[in-house]
């Protein structure tokens, strides 16, 4: 009942202890989620799932919500489309007509006008007669025209307009009455066309009007901006100055006839083509052109599984990985991943820390992992980033080939496989959103990873990780295959680059885990099998110092590791460390090996000289001493773990009973914590294992005869005293665990102390030789130079030597 009434508090103590550390992990699971999230967050949406036109979709794609997509044939029909509903600018001309009357009485003012006739003087009225009338200046008579005046005026048509007139015309518009009338002519035949206007091609304007929407006509500077529909009004340059000028004829001879063609050489067009204004409005209106979008439905199918990708859903794909990329959608997803990775890593963890006793969740053993996890998911997403830049082919073999199965192959080297057990979904699971949350990725990553867990526990050498990873990246393919052959693209050139990608991401697994593996040794201080495995050389210093310094301690540890392996290996522990604890536990004897009994070789006893308390202070302290070598050579915090539980809290039988009888009864008081080793008691089965087997060993050795019944029943007894003293109550170790070490150890050390034949020596007759017999030998030098056999010779011909 007090046992277990014992077992009950340190249970309930250990729960409190723990769900006070409950907090501090949910803490730091929480933080290590949101960060995981965020490093595989670009993976979240289907930006993995954008395919280019004519690729074959690996996995469907189903719309996760309403959005919009752009139709962009039907944006780009419309931008071509804006610039010619935009009508023409035309720069209307300022008062045509005035212009060009203008230039017609500037041309005529360079023609003289006729000479004025001299007035006849009138002789001077008499006194007080009034003039009752003004002397009139009458014009001259046609025949007294100015013919120079003429002649000047045919000059200038011709020159300015290239018309030639007949000399009575010519003498005709020497009147400036007559002058006035062409005017008048002129302007009555070219008002309407500026009042209408008159472009240079009405071709121009018509057939690239802005689609009978009209043209723009404004004044010259912009001022006065007007949008004109009707263009039945508007002239065609060429075809006013036909019109204007009639039949031709090869001299003009009345006003009429130059009426016309004197029009049509001073006609200009008004409306004046402004093409570089319109080019800018044109090419704004193309700017200001909205995508034309269309919606595409929540639940609606993007793209099936298998289908070859055409235009429109390709635009799909891309509009719907964009928007996953946005806005509420985009944070929703990473708060549900990281919530989700949170809740199923700490309930996992919190049932394998009560249900599962291997499992690993010290401070320490956190930090590792997590560090670990974040590290390759980082480097995950730098290889995804890079393969994004590639072609398809090229982008899958980069997706595959992500050494993911390093973390599964590191975390059983450095810890054990109940704790990766734990902690295996959720990384497959962090990983494959990375990788884009298909089972074409995700079920190849379960196969690598489990293999390598499985592989790595056997892993010893430095050459096995490269035969874990070939066998790995092997595993990989098989889980590429299959889902290849679920697709029904297993026989296509489509596989070949994941398949590819596959082994290598399983071969880098392999030689990544070989570089983490030491540095989880160095940084954090784990033993692992391969560092052990180097330690059991026994041509390491503090080997090679025991044994020439301590000998007798050397081959004690020896057999002892011989006997902790062989019980490990019996129930399940750490065979490797418990044997290389084995070998280091009595290091510290190095300094003082003469007041251990096993190097001493039946000299005196140091002991002899000492008291009680002083023996007992030099043997204990070769636990200590063993610890400061331990770490001084970098053993690792298992070995110096064990090396200091290797003895517990056991008494000194021997020197305590001395003390109690030299002690004066009544006067002097001897305590059992005086005479007993500091502890602490073996925490782990293997510490445990080394205790039993130190105690067994030298307990062997004491037996007059070592037969099998003899030995068993020492085991026995000295594992039953250790276990009544309670050294293995803070230990995992069950009573069918040490009847197992007990059997274990029998067989062991029964082999050891085997009864041998007693081989008698040989009994040796002289025989007497004859003469010719001696003579012959002697002849033939077999003693060398006829020298009698030397002492023990015989011995060494029956030795072969």
């Amino acid at each position: 009942m007090a046992f277990i009434s014992w077992e009950r508090k340190k249970t309930e103590a250990g729960e409190n202890k723990a769900g006070g550390k409950f907090g501090s992990r949910l803490a730091l699971i929480s933080l290590v989620c949101a960060v995981a999230t965020a490093i595989v967050a670009p993976s979240i949406t289907t930006s993995q799932k954008v395919y280019q036109e004519g690729d074959i979709a690996p996995d469907a794609v189903k719309a996760t919500r309403d959005f919009l997509v752009v139709d962009e044939a039907a944006t780009e029909a419309q931008r071509a489309e804006a610039p010619l509903l935009v009508p023409k600018i035309y720069d209307r001309a300022t008062d045509p007509l005035s212009a060009t009357l203008e230039v017609l009485d500037e041309s005529f003012a360079t023609v003289k006008a006729p000479p004025t006739p001299t007035p006849t003087p009138t002789p001077p009225a008499a006194e007080g007669t009034e003039l009752t009338a003004p002397i009139e200046n009458k014009p001259a008579e046609p025949g007294n025209r100015d013919p120079l005046a003429a002649s000047r005026i045919s000059k200038l048509m011709e020159e300015r307009w290239s018309l030639n007139i007949s000399p009575e015309l010519a003498a005709l518009l020497t009147d400036e009455a007559n002058r006035l009338e062409l005017k008048s002519l002129v302007t009555a035949q070219l008002a309407p066309l500026f009042e209408g206007g008159v472009v240079a091609n009405r071709d121009l304007l018509v057939g690239d009007a802005g689609h009978g929407s009209g043209v723009i006509v404004r004044g010259v500077g912009g001022e006065g901006e007007g949008l004109l529909k009707d263009l039945s009004k508007i002239t065609d340059y060429d075809t006013a100055r036909k019109a204007l000028a009639g039949k031709k004829v090869k001299t003009v001879g009345t006003l009429d006839k130059l009426s016309g063609l004197l029009s049509a050489a001073l006609l200009t067009p008004n409306l004046i083509y402004n093409q570089e204004e319109t080019q800018a409005r044109r090419e704004a209106a193309a700017k200001a052109v909205s995508p034309i979008l269309y919606q595409v439905r929540r639940g609606e199918m993007i793209v099936r599984e298998g289908d070859r990708v055409s235009e429109v859903q390709a635009k799909k794909l891309v509009a719907h990985a964009k928007g996953e990329g946005d806005g509420a959608s985009r944070w929703s997803g990473y708060l549900a991943l990281m919530l989700g990775l949170t809740l199923l890593t700490t309930l996992l963890m919190e049932f394998g820390r009560v249900n599962i006793k291997k499992v690993r969740t010290g401070s320490k053993d956190l930090l590792f992992i997590t560090s670990l996890f974040l590290v390759l998911l980082l480097l995950q997403r730098l290889g995804l980033g890079l393969g994004a830049h590639l072609d398809t082919g090229m982008g899958d073999f980069m997706r595959f080939a992500m050494p993911m199965g390093a973390a599964f192959i590191t975390m059983r080297m450095v810890l054990n496989s109940e704790t990766l057990a734990i902690f295996f979904l959720p990384f497959t699971v962090a990983a494959a959103v990375g990788g884009g949350l298909t089972s074409g990725f995700f079920i190849p990553l379960i196969f690598g990873g489990l293999t390598g867990a499985h592989l790595a526990g056997g892993a010893g050498k430095r050459m096995d990780f490269l035969k874990i990873g070939l066998i790995v990246g092997a595993a990989q393919v098989v889980g590429v295959m299959l889902v290849a052959l679920h697709k029904g693209s297993l026989f296509t050139t489509d596989a070949l680059w994941p398949m590819g990608g596959a082994f290598v991401g399983g071969l880098v697994s392999g030689l990544l885990a070989l570089s983490l593996v030491p540095l989880a040794e160095t940084i954090l201080d784990y033993t692992t099998d391969m560092r052990l495995m180097e330690l059991a050389s026994l041509d390491h210093p503090l080997l090679k110092e025991l044994l020439i310094r301590a000998p007798g301690s050397y081959h004690h540890s020896v057999v002892v590791g011989t006997l902790v392996k062989g019980a490990a290996e019996a129930i399940g522990a750490r065979a490797v460390l418990a044997m290389v604890a084995a070998y280091y536990h009595d290091i510290g004897k190095i300094r003082k090996p003469a007041y251990f009994i096993e190097n001493q070789g039946g000299g005196k006893n140091p002991h002899d000289k000492l008291s009680p308390p002083m023996s007992t202070l030099v043997i204990t302290s070769h636990v200590k001493d063993g610890v400061e070598l331990a770490e001084k050579y970098r053993l690792g915090k298992d070995i110096v773990d064990i090396i200091s539980q290797h003895h517990g809290t056991r008494l000194l039988h021997y020197f305590y009973d001395k003390a109690k009888e030299g002690a004066r009864p009544g006067v002097d008081g001897v305590s059992e914590v005086e005479y007993s080793y500091s502890g602490p008691k073996p925490q782990s089965r293997e510490a445990a294992l080394v205790l039993l087997a130190d105690v067994v060993e030298a307990a062997t050795r004491t037996l007059p005869t070592a037969n099998q019944s003899r030995v068993q029943g020492a085991v026995q007894t000295m594992i039953n005293r250790i276990f009544a003293e309670g050294q293995l109550d803070e230990c995992d170790l069950s009573l069918k665990d040490l009847h197992q070490i007990a059997r274990s150890f029998t067989l062991i050390l029964t082999g050891i102390h085997h009864q041998r034949i007693d081989y008698p020596l040989p009994v040796q007759k002289e025989k007497k030789e004859d003469g010719d017999l001696a003579k012959r030998r002697q002849s033939e030098g077999m003693h060398g130079r006829g020298e009698a056999p030397q002492e023990g010779e015989e011995n060494l011909k029956r030795l072969g030597i």
